[in-house]
This record gives C-alpha cells, sequence and structure tokens, in this order.
C-alpha cells in the first residue's frame, strides 16, 4: 500500500495532536483523506486543510458517502466512540481511537465482533502500552525472567480546577444524553497507570488480564464535579494477582507520582522509586539479588507512536498491542466503581483556593494520606476517619 488515507474525527481537543503531528512531521506515505468536526472555522487553525484540500464534515456518515478511509482516528468525547467506531469499521476503516475504547465492557465486546465480520482492526489509544521500553518490560515477564507475578501497586494523582470541568460538556459526568460517560481521573486523565497494570498481566503480548473482582472506595473532594475525583481501587487478576491503584484530582500537588511497585518472585518493578539519588521516572527492576535492570535504556519510540504504529498495521495486515481486549479489564473496573456509593469530603477537609483566576478545590492531607494507604495496600477509611467514610 503506497498511500494510507486517514480520516480524522475530531481535531479542536485531543485529536489536535494527530493533525499537528501530520503537519509537521509530514510522514512518507500518509494522506489526510478527510476530517470530522462540528467547530466551525478549523481551517483557519490548521492550514494543512486549504493546503490540501481536505474536505470537512460534520459526520462520520456524511464522509463516507463521498470518500474512503484506511484508518480513522477518533478523538471525540467518549460517549460518541462506540457509535463513530462502528460506522468506521462498517465503511473498511480500521480504527485508532482515543480510550476509553467506549463506555461498557458490553460495547467492547460488540466491537470485537465488528472486527471479526469486517476484518478490521480497533487499536486503543492507552500509550504507554506502545512505549518501547513497557514492550520490553512484558516481553520479559511472559518469557518468564521475572517469575510468577505476586503483586502490583501504583499511585498518581494530578490537580485538576475548574477550568478543566467546564472545558466540556462532560468532564466530571456520569451520563450525558443518557449515555453512560462516568468520567473520573480513574477514567481519563490518570486512567493509564491502572491499564499498564493489567496489559503488563496479559497472558500474550496483546492481552491485558481480566478482571475477577473489583473493590475500592470513591469520593468526592469538589463539591461541583457529579462524579467523584478521587478512587482507591482494589482489583483482583482472574490469575489471582492483586492489584491496587490510588488516584484523584483534588490534591494541593500538581501531581503525586507515578509511582509504581510491581511485585514478582524474582524481583520488584519500581517506577518513580528513589535508588539514592532521587526518584527514577523509569522503570527499573530490582532482582531479588540487589542487580538493577533499567528499562530507562531502551528507546520510547516517538511521541505518537500509537499512531505510527497503526499506520504500519495498516501496510502490513496486522494489528497494532493494544486490542480492544486490552481495553476490557479498565472498563470491567469502570463499570465496577459506578456501582459504589460516592462519599463527599466534608467541607472543613477541603481548602478552596485560587491561582492565576483558576480555583482549586484541595483534600487536606491528600497526599499523606494516600502515600499511606499506597505503601500498606490499604483504603482510606482504614488510614483515617477524616474522610467521612
Amino acid at each position: 500500500m503506497d498511500i494510507v488515507r486517514v480520516l480524522l474525527v475530531g481535531v479542536c481537543g485531543y485529536g489536535a495532536n494527530y493533525i499537528n503531528e501530520i503537519s509537521e512531521a509530514r510522514p512518507e506515505g500518509v494522506r489526510i483523506s478527510g476530517i470530522v468536526e462540528v467547530k466551525e472555522g478549523i481551517e483557519e487553525l490548521y492550514p494543512i486543510i486549504r493546503e490540501q484540500s481536505i474536505p470537512v464534515y460534520k459526520s462520520v456518515e456524511d464522509f463516507y458517502k463521498e470518500h474512503e478511509a484506511d484508518l480513522a482516528v477518533i478523538a471525540t468525547p467518549i460517549h460518541l466512540h462506540f457509535e463513530q467506531i462502528r460506522c468506521c469499521i462498517r465503511h473498511g476503516s480500521s480504527v485508532l481511537t482515543e480510550k476509553p475504547v467506549c463506555t461498557s465492557v458490553e460495547g467492547a465486546r460488540k466491537l470485537q465482533e465488528d472486527e471479526k465480520q469486517y476484518g478490521k482492526f480497533i487499536s486503543v489509544g492507552y500509550q504507554l502500552d506502545y512505549s518501547r521500553d513497557v514492550q520490553a518490560l512484558k516481553r520479559d515477564i511472559l518469557t518468564g525472567r521475572l517469575g510468577r507475578a505476586v503483586s502490583m501497586k501504583c499511585l498518581h494523582a494530578c490537580r485538576r480546577g475548574e477550568k478543566y470541568y467546564r472545558r466540556n460538556g462532560w468532564a466530571g459526568k456520569i451520563s450525558v444524553n443518557g449515555c453512560a460517560v462516568n468520567d473520573s481521573p480513574f477514567n481519563n486523565a490518570c486512567a493509564h497507570q491502572f491499564q499498564i497494570m493489567t496489559f503488563l498481566l496479559g497472558d500474550a503480548f496483546d492481552e491485558a488480564a481480566e478482571l475477577k473482582c473489583v473493590t475500592g472506595e470513591v469520593y468526592r473532594g469538589n463539591p461541583g464535579v457529579e462524579n467523584f475525583d478521587i478512587a482507591a481501587v482494589k482489583a483482583v487478576s482472574r490469575s489471582g494477582v492483586p492489584i491496587f491503584y490510588y488516584t484523584g484530582h483534588p490534591c494541593r500537588e500538581k501531581k503525586i507520582g507515578p509511582e509504581a511497585r510491581y511485585t514478582f518472585e524474582k524481583g520488584t518493578v519500581y517506577y518513580g522509586h528513589d535508588f539514592g539519588e532521587g526518584p527514577v521516572n523509569e522503570y527499573v527492576l530490582q532482582k531479588n539479588d540487589g542487580n538493577l535492570v533499567n528499562y530507562g535504556a531502551v528507546e520510547k519510540g516517538a511521541r505518537l507512536q500509537k499512531f505510527y504504529d497503526a499506520i504500519r498495521a495498516v501496510r502490513e495486515h496486522g494489528r497494532p498491542v493494544c486490542t480492544v481486549q486490552c481495553a476490557i479489564p479498565h472498563l470491567q473496573a469502570v463499570e465496577a466503581l459506578a456501582d459504589l456509593p460516592v462519599t463527599d469530603i466534608p467541607e472543613k477537609e477541603v481548602d478552596v483556593v485560587t491561582e492565576d483566576g483558576e480555583t482549586f478545590h484541595e483534600v487536606k492531607r491528600f497526599k499523606e494520606i494516600f502515600q499511606t494507604c499506597y505503601e500498606n495496600q490499604l483504603m482510606p477509611s482504614e488510614v483515617t476517619d477524616s474522610w467521612g467514610k
């Protein structure tokens, strides 16, 4: 295949990364066949549209009435993914979609059926799965270099304020127009660190470990958010490996972590660990004999490696590593957390601060409480009674 024809669905949010990448890098053999975007005036934002006479449509259905594409790249709101992916697959396009692949495990299973029926792939944009250092680590796990997995845990939180929640009509929402969205730090901004643990535990290179059970505690620190904005999660894989994850938005620090510890029979994999000279923001294996293997020495690949892997898969009639199946365990956990009661953090435990015209809700002792939870694999209710559980 000399030319890979690409349809970009959504270019005014995260999708701007794709049109900018094509505009600036000019990857060989890649042509934008069309753009789907509901916002007006995008020709002024992206000169490539006029330069290459790229047609712009309001819907994927309208695009396919007049054109074809080998690959559709979907970067639209969560609740639109399912129908847009189905439309693209049924019109002969493989798909690279931003996470989550859709809003339910049931929907993901239907998309797997569409892949088989129409002979196309769906690649999901959990970018860590495409990073070559992560892939090198997974190869070592699959070959038995680390032995049996014992436990996985991670802490990752990032502060988000009112502008974040006002940037669109679905941020922090449970549903939009009757469609489940379940937007939260666990399902969106901090989703990757949970998903990567299930990916690393998968039995095959392009599989993630599905979950036997999911429990946890969810809280709301910002009273203006519909869904929870703090989550402490305990999951167990089908093979019996416990997975702990701690995340949230209403913290004082701009970012906490990622800090991860994956324990195996023959050693422990760390991320963000301090070996004596400050935190190492790479995956590092410390073997039981004390020797270190730094996966940071592996070249990670391009910033949008997921896009280039999808292009290559189209050309080679293959499929990228992050399949719909790799997205299902995360969806399982999202659905399980949606069934939990949300506990509001007492008002006296939350500071409301303004910085540079932005308002933030900051839960007191957030980092201290979650750090204790992370170190000891505990839930917040086991560490403090100040959160009202």
